[in-house]
């Protein structure tokens, strides 16, 4: 018998939630942090409230892998029977439970710090969220494409929220950050143009936010459908329409293949931007963390056969994600380090 806690941790996918936690963090000190700082401006969002925020994002992360492997049992018995936490090292009813606890308090934490940035409104992120996870376990990932789309777009949400929540409170504090920047300035300087100049890198900033978002998306996309392939034998016997199940695993590669092609094409846009700007080091980075695993998954994708190639594939997905969060590191390197000196 499993250690309940070993086996909770198991449950909830810790490596996968301290992912979550690196990055949205990644986003707020290695994309947002230095495109503010040497421009003279600083971070709005409270440091406390930003780790509420993560943790409120890791909590319903956490809830949704307990909800998902409780309805999926049966077929997990088939997938992947060596895994199976819930009925096994963990009672039913005590992880349904602690799917209810953990997302009732992941709630409250959103709310209370959508009440600290002062737009309440964003707490619905968080219950649209906790709703979609639920309605994936029972429904969406039973249906062609709709449940790796929603997984997917819940991915991209994470970096995503990390942006939006301080460039939220950076256009609600426009003037008082302008005004602050002013005494520094040339006295010539009029108001009106450092405001169009900080609203412009705030633009920029966002398209950052944006771009990490997209590249979630798409790679979790990617790494979904493989999974679907990997799950074949289980989703087919227990009638859960995933791509494979429905139109065979040839047709699954298929759409994994064209989605890996979707990523290499915008991010060799991205890298000739990076050679415009003569920034080799990104556009390196590119060529050997990104764009070279991912072609090679594209390509052993279509020899995979057997379910252990497709288990390896979906772990190298992540890597490519992973390596995505990582170039943050590089971001931050390449515009405090290089404006340095």
């Amino acid at each position: 018998m499993m250690n309940p806690i070993v086996a909770f941790s198991k449950l909830i996918r810790l490596p996968n939630l301290l992912i979550i936690v690196l990055t949205q963090y990644a986003i707020r000190y290695g994309v947002m942090f230095p495109l503010l700082d040497i421009n003279g401006f600083e971070l709005q969002m409270p440091p406390v409230d930003f780790f509420l925020l993560c943790l409120s994002t890791v909590m319903i992360a956490a809830s949704g892998y307990i909800i998902n492997d409780y309805f999926d049992l049966k077929i997990d018995r088939v997938n992947r029977p060596d895994k199976i936490i819930i009925g096994k090292h963990l009672k039913r009813r005590l992880a349904m439970g602690a799917h209810v606890v953990i997302n009732s308090l992941a709630i409250i934490i959103a709310g209370y710090v959508a009440y600290s940035v002062g737009n309440w409104k964003l707490i619905f992120i968080q219950l649209m969220a906790a709703g979609a996870l639920w309605y994936y376990s029972i429904s969406f990932k039973k249906q062609v494409l709709i449940g790796n789309v929603v997984v997917a777009m819940l991915a991209a949400t994470v970096p995503f929220v990390a942006g939006l929540y301080e460039l939220i409170l950076q256009h609600t504090n426009a003037e008082e950050s302008v005004n602050g920047i002013l005494f520094f300035l040339e006295e010539e300087m009029p108001f009106d143009q450092v405001m169009v100049a900080f609203k412009e890198i705030l633009a920029n900033i966002m398209k950052w936010v944006i771009g990490f978002a997209f590249f979630a998306f798409l790679s979790t996309m990617v790494r979904e459908i493989i999974k679907d392939i990997e799950d074949y034998e289980g989703d087919k016997k227990y009638f859960s329409n995933t791509l494979p199940v429905m139109y065979g695993i040839q047709k699954g590669k298929l759409v994994a293949q064209l989605f890996i092609i979707v990523m290499v094409v915008l991010i060799a846009y991205l890298q000739f931007k990076q050679l415009q700007a003569q920034d080799m080091t990104s556009f390196m980075y590119f060529v050997f963390a990104i764009q070279i695993p991912l072609i090679y998954v594209g390509y052993q994708l279509k020899l995979a056969k057997e379910k252990v190639d497709f288990t390896k594939l979906s772990k190298y997905m992540k890597l490519i994600m992973l390596m995505g969060i990582v170039y943050s590191g590089l971001f931050y390197y390449s515009i405090i380090v290089n404006v340095a000196s």
